[in-house]
C-alpha cells in the first residue's frame, strides 16, 4: 500500500505543463477555484441564483449490499447507508437537491443547500454558508481571498462530491471516500479560503478550516446530520493546491486534517455505533490528490492516509489508508441532442484495521457511460464488482445501475 502511495504522489510531479494565452485575472481566478459538489450549480456573484436537479436510478445488486460482517460499510449513493446486513438496497430510487445563492451586497454572498435522499420527507442540510470578500483589504489583483462561516462542505480532499448522485458517475460510492476518512462530513465552523495567480498558465487555491468536527469515523445518519460539537476541542483542516490552466488543465492537491473524533465513550446503544466508539480518539489525516483534463482525457484520483489514536483500547490506534483511481474519456458533438459521451474506469481499495488488530482490505472495479442528452438532461450506465480480504466474508455486493438525472 505505501509503494502504491509513492507512486501516485512521484506521478505527480511528472505532470508535463501546457502553454496557454494570458487570460483575464478574474476569469483566471475563476478557473483556480476548489471545486466543491455545490460550485457547478452557484455562481457566488450572482445577484441571486436558484439551481437544482432530480435523479431517478434504478440498481440490481447483490443481497448483500450493506456493512459487511466485522468490517465496514458499503454505500449506495442514492439511498444512503444500508441499515443492515443482507439489506438489498436495488430497486428504483429518486434523489434530489435543491441550491439558493446569491450576492445581495457587493462582496457578501450565501448559499443554501437541500439535499433529498430516498425519503422527501428527511431532507438533510448539506449547507448554510455566508461568504464575505477580502478582495478591497488584500490590495493585490493576483490574490482572492474570502472568510466563510456557517455549515459547509469539509475541505478535505476531492472525494466529496461523490455522495451527490447528479456528480458521481457510479452507483456506488468508493471505499476510499467512505472508510478512509470521515464520510459526508459537513463541517461548521469558519474558514479562510482563496486563490493565487503565479502566471498567466498556473495558480494556487487554498483553505484553511476551524470547525467543531466530527465524532467519528462511519458515523451513524443520526450522527452525521447534527453538526453539532461532539466535545470542546476543534477540527483543524487545511488544503492547497496548485493548478496548470491552458491546453492542460491539471490540478495536484494535499490535504491534512487534525482533531479530537471523542473525550470519551458514546453512551448511546440504541443507534449502532462502531465498537471503538467506546474509547476517546484523536485522529489525523493525510492525502494527495490530482486531477487532469486535456483534449477529452480525464484522471481523478487520491490517496489517503489517517489514523485514529485510541486511549485505553486493546490497540492503540486504527490505521486507515486507501486509494481511488478514475480514467475517462469523453467525446463531445456539435449537436442538440446527444452532446456528448464518456467512458469511465474506476479502481478503488481501502485498508482498515480493527480492535481485533485485522488488517480488512476491499477493492472495487467498475465501468460506467455517461450519455449527456443534452447540457442539463444525463444518462448513466454503470457496473460495480466488489472484493473483500480473507478477514472478511465474500459478499454477493456487485452492483449494476441505470439512472437518468434532470437539471433545471
Amino acid at each position: 500500500m505505501c509503494v502504491l502511495g509513492k507512486i501516485f504522489v512521484l506521478s505527480a510531479f511528472l505532470l508535463p505543463l501546457g502553454v496557454a494565452q494570458a487570460e483575464d485575472k478574474e476569469e483566471q481566478i475563476d478557473k483556480l477555484r476548489r471545486k466543491t459538489p455545490s460550485g457547478q450549480y452557484i455562481d457566488p456573484a450572482s445577484f441571486f441564483r436558484f439551481h437544482g436537479y432530480s435523479s431517478l436510478s434504478f440498481t440490481g445488486a447483490g443481497p448483500q449490499v450493506g456493512p459487511a460482517p466485522g468490517g465496514t460499510p458499503q454505500i449506495l449513493i442514492n439511498p444512503g447507508p444500508s441499515p443492515q446486513t443482507g439489506f438489498n438496497e436495488g430497486g428504483f430510487r429518486n434523489d434530489a437537491a435543491l441550491f439558493v445563492g446569491g450576492e445581495p451586497l457587493d462582496g457578501v454572498g450565501a448559499v443554501i443547500e437541500i439535499h433529498f435522499v430516498g425519503d422527501a420527507t428527511d431532507p438533510v442540510l448539506t449547507e448554510a454558508k455566508m461568504s464575505w470578500d477580502l478582495g478591497e483589504f488584500v490590495g493585490n489583483d493576483n490574490l482572492a481571498l474570502r472568510l466563510i462561516g456557517g455549515r459547509y462542505w469539509w475541505p478535505f480532499g476531492i472525494h466529496n462530491d461523490e455522495w451527490f448522485s447528479a456528480v458521481n458517475r457510479f452507483s456506488l460510492l468508493s471505499p476510499t471516500a467512505t472508510e478512509v476518512v470521515p464520510a459526508h462530513y459537513n463541517e461548521v465552523g469558519a474558514m479562510l479560503e482563496g486563490e493565487l495567480v503565479l502566471s498567466s498558465t498556473m495558480g494556487l487555491n487554498f483553505a484553511l478550516s476551524v470547525g467543531n468536527g466530527v465524532s467519528g469515523f462511519h458515523m451513524p445518519t443520526v450522527v452525521r446530520r447534527t453538526g453539532a460539537d461532539a466535545n470542546g476541542n476543534r477540527t483543524f483542516t487545511g488544503r492547497l493546491g496548485l493548478a496548470v490552466l491552458g491546453g492542460l488543465d491539471a490540478e495536484l492537491g494535499v490535504s491534512v486534517a487534525s482533531g479530537q473524533l471523542r473525550d470519551g465513550p458514546h453512551v448511546d446503544a440504541t443507534i449502532g455505533l462502531p465498537p471503538e466508539f467506546q474509547y476517546a480518539a484523536d485522529f489525523t489525516a493525510f492525502g494527495p490528490d490530482l486531477t487532469i483534463d486535456i483534449n477529452g482525457f480525464g484522471l481523478r484520483s487520491y490517496f489517503y492516509s489517517s489514523t485514529e489514536e485510541l486511549t485505553g483500547a486493546p490497540v492503540a490506534e486504527i490505521a486507515r489508508t486507501g486509494m481511488t483511481v478514475e480514467p475517462s474519456y469523453t467525446i463531445k458533438r456539435d449537436a442538440e441532442r446527444f452532446k456528448a459521451f464518456s467512458l469511465i474506469a474506476r479502481y478503488s481499495m481501502a485498508e482498515e484495521e480493527n480492535l481485533a488488530g485485522q488488517t480488512l482490505t476491499r477493492d472495487q472495479i467498475g465501468v460506467a457511460l455517461n450519455v449527456f442528452i443534452t447540457d442539463a438532461f444525463i444518462g448513466r450506465l454503470g457496473y460495480v464488482i466488489q472484493g473483500e480480504s480473507d478477514d472478511l466474508q465474500d459478499l454477493d455486493n456487485n452492483a449494476m445501475s441505470i439512472s437518468m438525472t434532470s437539471e433545471f
